[in-house]
């Protein structure tokens, strides 16, 4: 049995104490789980393989609960349900990677492309690079795909950093599609901009990842000075409530979301901003008409760079 296989079966038990009458759960069961749940981590291993041995519901039957009782029980269940989920992607999740559970992002002040202020957005619980993607990881993935696919990197023209750029920098001058494909190599895609804004204001919905007022020092904007890419996660106190680093400064990240340019058609937003932007235009919520792309996707640009997504699995039945 996997470890997620396992953690989702003890997941079921700790609705027990509501379980309904024709699913009853022994008492000396309950027991256990209420042990295992005040454990400390390291002695959880052989409570669970008792609890395992009584043998236990599907998942789905803790989920079925939250919909069910009085709401303060209801509560209950879901901030249990919701430490289970927690748990299960911090094991399932791939490396360098956060999971942004699914919550609701509200609109304020003025319309952007998810709806009108004042609405609130669901979005769904996803996994987001903790930081841009790496001239040392695009390295690794156009070698992978030259020693695959000989010639085509030269055919295609992916973009190679010299030999004595910073493994550690963002990858910048990636095409829109460059940036697709590399997602999609490595089983995932670009964010949407209702995902972008998830991660950087969290449930709060707080004007930056680490509150309401503008802090210089925590992002590589104008405002701090440095006046180039730095590597990432050169700022920690910066980091989102999930997180990740980097979502505001240091490069503009390429979106899954688009909007209409003019007469050109529909441009991919480009969201966070980027060294050479001021604050205010690294504000994604503040309007399209900040969030416009500024460039053509089939342009490379020196503050341009990109993460990646992953849809996050449901636990399993």
């Amino acid at each position: 049995m996997t470890p997620g296989r396992a953690l989702v079966l003890l997941a079921a038990l700790v609705v027990a104490p509501i379980a309904r009458a024709e699913d009853p759960i022994p008492a000396d069961v309950r027991a256990l789980v209420r042990t295992w749940l005040e454990a400390a981590p390291d002695a959880r291993a052989p409570l669970a393989e008792r609890i395992r041995a009584a043998g236990v519901p599907a998942a789905r039957a803790l989920q079925a609960e939250c919909a069910q009782g009085p709401e303060a029980e209801r509560r209950r269940v879901e901030a249990l349900l919701e430490r289970v989920r927690e748990d299960f992607h911090r094991r399932e999740m791939p490396a360098g990677m956060v999971y942004i559970p699914a919550g609701s992002l509200e609109v304020p002040r003025t319309a952007v492309p998810w709806g009108a202020s004042g609405e609130r957005t669901a979005v769904d619980a996803f996994y987001l690079d903790r930081t841009e993607v790496t001239v040392g990881a695009w390295r690794t993935w156009i070698a992978r795909v030259a020693a695959e696919e000989g010639d085509v990197v030269a055919a295609l023209g992916l973009p190679e950093p010299a030999a004595d750029v910073d493994a550690r920098l963002p990858m910048t001058g990636v095409r829109h599609a460059e940036a697709e494909r590399f997602a999609r190599a490595h089983g995932g895609r670009l964010p949407t901009a209702e995902e972008f804004e998830r991660a950087v204001r969290g449930s709060g919905l707080a004007t930056w990842p680490w509150g309401e007022r503008m802090r210089a020092e925590r992002c590589n904007l104008q405002e701090d000075g440095a006046g180039a890419v730095v590597p990432v996660g050169t700022y920690p106190l910066g980091a989102s409530p999930f997180g990740a680093l980097d979502l505001v400064g240091n490069v503009a990240e390429w979106s899954a979301t688009t909007v209409a340019q003019g007469t050109r058609g529909r441009y991919p937003l480009l969201l966070g901003g980027s060294y050479i932007d001021a604050a205010d235009e690294a504000l994604t919520w503040r309007g399209s008409d900040r969030m416009r792309a500024r460039t053509s996707p089939r342009e490379r640009q020196p503050w341009i760079g990109f993460r990646v997504a992953r849809d996050a699995p449901a636990l399993p039945d």
